[in-house]
């Protein structure tokens, strides 16, 4: 049953290989593309790869269990049975031959649990786990790009949230937002992501931050923190920022903050929006001022080690 299911969805995924292959011919990732139906392909071999893994891993965990079974079989039907009656004792004492109650030895290879079957389970599983090495890989790959099945129902469910989020207008040049606002950004992250107009973006390259804070004029921190990218250009991270005049920079950009120098340190969100050939967008917005909105809008994406929260890291 296992391994008709397997073939079924190998062939399956084969045909979505091919087609894939004639629709998208410029070597970049099928999630970029500008083609609505290449990133629908891709998403579907996600999801049949998905399957793919599990089923062939149990295949493999059976075939591995079988095995087992076998050598025992064959350990126990290869001891002979020693005991004898004390009739057979006395036929023997007589001359006359004793007979073997022992069980006998099963060597055919037609025999379930023979040597020959279990050398060819044995390949069975090398061969399965190649598949399997190699579905790792391109499903690797592949959500260096895609969003997984989980982060998709996670937007959808954000999606649903934001539909009754009021946005506040507020500049995209502006660095530092209160609650209201933030609310906002991370609504309009939710829309883009929803958008299935919009390509996805590689996930495997995030950008770097260095933080550099001065209090009177003395360095006070400096960090580097990786944003984490969730899709479609769109990079998050939640920071500790202390007081004072804190210059924020991405590769070329940079941007200044100002944080009361009588203020205490405090986390923050870190949302940045940068597709290709435009300006990207950073803000900042207090973490206690987020949550403090009433009805703000904190998306199912947001990544868990995020944690808008009252708690700090």
């Amino acid at each position: 049953m296992l391994t008709r299911e397997r073939e079924m969805l190998t062939s399956e995924l084969e045909q979505y290989r091919k087609t894939l292959t004639m629709l998208h011919t410029d070597g970049t990732p099928p999630g970029t593309s500008s083609n609505p139906a290449v990133r629908t392909l891709a998403q579907e071999m996600i999801g049949i790869r998905t399957r793919l893994i599990s089923i062939t891993e149990k295949e493999v965990t059976l075939l591995q269990e079988e095995i087992l079974q076998s050598k025992s079989s064959i350990i126990v039907n290869e001891v002979p049975d020693t005991s004898t009656t004390a009739g057979d004792e006395t036929g023997a004492a007589q001359g006359v031959p004793a007979v073997n109650e022992g069980r006998p030895l099963r060597m055919s290879s037609d025999i379930p649990g023979s040597a020959e079957t279990i050398a060819r389970e044995i390949d069975e599983v090398e061969r399965l786990r190649q598949l399997l090495t190699a579905y790792y890989v391109e499903q690797q790959e592949a959500l260096q790009v895609m969003p997984t099945q989980e982060e998709l129902a996670q937007r959808e469910a954000a999606a649903n949230t934001a539909s009754a989020t009021d946005l506040i207008p507020f500049s995209v040049n502006k660095l530092h937002l209160n609650g209201a606002e933030g609310s906002a950004v991370l609504t309009q992250f939710t829309q883009r992501l929803s958008d299935p107009s919009i390509p996805e973006s590689r996930r495997d390259m995030a950008p770097i931050c260095t933080f550099k804070t001065r209090l009177f004029g003395s360095l006070i921190a400096s960090e580097k923190r990786s944003l984490r990218p969730v899709g479609k250009h769109h990079y998050v991270a939640r920071v500790r920022l202390q007081p004072g005049d804190t210059t924020l920079r991405i590769r070329d950009n940079s941007w200044q903050l100002r944080l009361r120098d009588d203020a205490s340190a405090e986390d923050f969100l870190v949302t940045l929006y940068a597709p290709p050939g435009t300006q990207a967008e950073l803000h900042v917005v207090s973490v206690q001022e987020l949550i403090a909105i009433e009805d703000a809008h904190i998306p199912a994406w947001l990544p868990s080690e995020i944690a808008l929260s009252d708690q700090g890291e």
